[in-house]
């Protein structure tokens, strides 16, 4: 007999077919692109898409962080969000962010879309008319799909509209060609997009929410950053020994679109967090980080922010997100104006808006002791090169800003509500996933690169001419010499540089000029872990550098730090630059929805060790780190370790059953 009962589940949940948006709601566009008649129904198609994706976008933060290391659950969580933070057994529909069938929503709205536009059709000036669009269409179902796979694992994949409840009867989820997982994301999701890789994105002018415009453009998913995370989640892992490939890996892959994409959309970090420290105890007193934290309530775009999922400022407008808020102990409230003159012939006109307040009952979650460890555990350069040692983390200061109680942010920065969150992609995010992409394919010290300096060409070492001797046949011999002098990057070994040059040069690792929109000038030019810490490039020799953060690391990992620069110990660097990584993302991106995503990611490029390093990690969120006391022995750390160490299906969220 067939295998249909989770098919069948998520059939009859979300229904078939795919309805389409209304023109009254936010994703009404005001757009000068000029689009046939005979395209109107594929474009409201297209709409319905992406509100379906506001369906999906409040669990993309929820389920990304409840589970990982960066949130702790409080005293006033409930029995759901408790028992996903703490991997006990949950039921698809036991909350509004536990229901599958909403992604599915989604991805049936994508097939009907394709199977139904015709993308070839082309408009008085020779363009395919809907082109833009299917590219879209396309990212999002890999996205959605790729979400699916962290959520809950193993998934059923199709790619054909469902228009009636008969195609249960030809559907088998035993069959290999009906699963996708992370071991076939990169066969099934990758080919589809490959012909749109450069496709442009779609421009609508802005969307009205009902309180602000926001960029169309903003809300779209770029191919190549899609791209570039299938390889990187899909990527197969190689343990101790086994030949690293920085050309045809996925790693590989994976940092040559995002490499793309940076370089096509000026990608350089240019800004930090100005910060002041009270030398008296070491600590930030102060900090003036709006440029950091605006990049979280932006209503168009800007240099920072790639995509988002907008909320609407009320009911009449479509979807309003308030749930990230109210986890989060924020209660929102959303009004509703109407404007008419007496007398007047002209239409009323309606706004909208969300207001916030702290409430503290409402919290469920907030920031781990693993996390505030982390953040306090971090040196911060002044801007005349003193250093306070374990001053804490800027970052924390603008996102934790509230006394008394430690209230996530993110979501409400400056105390008022963002339309423009969820935020799924930014630059900061694109670099650090490049550089776990780059240090896996075997340049670890490039990847620290992107921590603290960043990188351009004008940073890296050369081979300098340092005599011509005659030969005895009298022709004439040039000899070179590995130079880092003056070299921002000057900790870049020599066999490492010389891989990444030589005898072709590593397509993903040519930083020129046009890179970004710098015109060649670095001195600007911001490692991440700058953002938090100021002046870490070159006016810290001592303390944030290649050799210190690498025996730093090894130690904290259990690795021989004896030969860790000799050739054989490639491997080690990688391990070791891979958990600093797994620290910039916790510093930069806290809290966004990435967090459990990339612990699922990283512990499988770990290959055989991934596991107990996956355990260890989230087992560690009340850790504060005393040096006194062993918090292994813990009572909490074992029974969270013991729940993830040995049984995968842990990780993951249960499919619906159908009976």
């Amino acid at each position: 007999m067939k295998n249909k009962s989770i098919i069948c589940a998520l059939l009859l949940a979300c229904g078939v077919g795919m309805s389409t948006t209304s023109c009254e709601d936010m994703l009404s566009a005001d757009s000068d692109r000029t689009i046939h008649t005979n395209a109107n129904d594929t474009l409201y198609g297209y709409w319905g898409i992406m509100k379906a994706v506001q369906n999906i976008a409040e669990r993309y933060v929820i389920l990304g962080e409840a589970r990982a290391d960066l949130v702790y659950p409080t005293s006033s969580v409930s029995d759901t969000i408790s028992n996903i933070a703490n991997f006990n057994p949950t039921k698809d529909g036991d909350c509004r962010f536990l229901e599958v069938k909403d992604y599915y929503t989604v991805i049936n709205g994508c097939n009907n879309y394709l199977a139904n536009v015709d993308s070839l059709k082309l408009n008085s000036n020779g363009v395919k008319v809907m082109q833009k669009e299917v590219a879209q269409v396309l990212a999002v179902r890999a996205w959605t799909y790729l979400q699916l796979v962290n959520n809950y694992g193993e998934v059923p994949y199709f790619t054909e509209p469902i228009t009636s409840l008969g195609f249960v009867d030809d559907f088998d989820f035993s069959k290999a060609e009906n699963k996708l997982n992370r071991e076939n994301l990169i066969e099934k999701l990758i080919p589809a997009l490959l012909p749109y890789k450069e496709t442009e994105l779609p421009n609508y002018g802005n969307y009205n929410n009902g309180a602000t415009d926001i960029a169309s453009q903003l809300t779209m998913f770029p191919i190549k950053v899609v791209m570039g995370d299938i390889y990187l989640t899909g990527a197969k892992s190689y343990e101790e020994g086994e030949a690293i490939d920085s050309i045809n890996s996925d790693y590989a892959k994976a940092a040559q679109y995002y490499y793309e994409y940076l370089k096509d959309n000026g990608g350089y970090l240019s800004y930090t967090l100005n910060c002041t420290t009270d030398g008296s105890h070491g600590g930030i007193v102060d900090y003036q980080g709006n440029s950091w934290i605006g990049m979280f309530s932006e209503k168009t775009s800007n240099a920072e922010t790639v995509t988002v999922v907008p909320s609407a400022a009320g009911k009449l407008y479509g979807n309003v997100l308030t749930g990230i808020s109210n986890v989060f102990g924020w209660g929102t409230t959303s009004r509703m104006d109407t404007d008419s003159e007496e007398g007047s012939e002209s239409e009323a006109t309606t706004s909208a808006s969300v207001s916030v307040y702290l409430d503290y009952k409402m919290r469920q979650l907030g920031p781990s002791q693993q996390y505030l460890s982390l953040c306090a555990a971090q040196d911060y350069v002044r801007n005349d090169g003193d250093v306070e040692k374990d001053a804490g983390d800027a970052r924390q200061a603008a996102i934790l800003p509230i006394s008394g109680v430690n209230y996530i942010t993110k979501s409400c920065p400056s105390s008022s509500f963002s339309y423009t969150y969820p935020v799924i992609y930014r630059k900061a995010l694109i670099w650090l996933r490049f550089a776990e992409a780059i240090n896996r394919a075997g340049f670890p010290s490039y990847a620290f690169a992107i921590l603290k300096d960043g990188l351009a060409s004008e940073h890296f070492p050369e081979y300098e001419l340092e005599r011509v001797d005659t030969l005895e046949d009298g022709t004439l011999d040039s000899v070179y010499v590995y130079s880092t002098f003056g070299k921002v990057c000057s900790y870049i070994p020599e066999a490492e540089f010389r891989k990444a040059n030589y005898p072709v040069q590593v397509p993903y690792l040519k930083f020129t000029s046009e890179f970004s929109s710098m015109n060649g000038q670095v001195s600007n030019l911001k490692g991440v872990h700058a953002r938090g810490c100021n002046n870490i490039g070159v006016n810290d020799t001592i303390h944030y550098t290649y050799k210190n953060m690498l025996f730093k690391k090894c130690v904290e990992s259990g690795i021989d730090t004896l030969g860790i620069f000799a050739d054989d110990s490639l491997f080690y660097r990688i391990e070791a630059i891979e958990n600093l990584i797994v620290d910039e993302l916790a510093l930069e991106t806290a809290w966004e929805g990435n967090r459990y995503p990339d612990l699922l990611r990283i512990s499988s490029h770990k290959g055989s060790r991934g596991m107990k390093w996956f355990a260890d990690k989230i087992a560690r969120r009340g850790d504060p780190r005393d040096p006194e006391s062993d918090y292994t022995q813990s009572a909490e750390y074992i029974d969270l370790y013991d729940k993830l160490v040995n049984d995968k299906s842990k990780w993951y969220l249960t499919l619906p059953a159908y009976k």
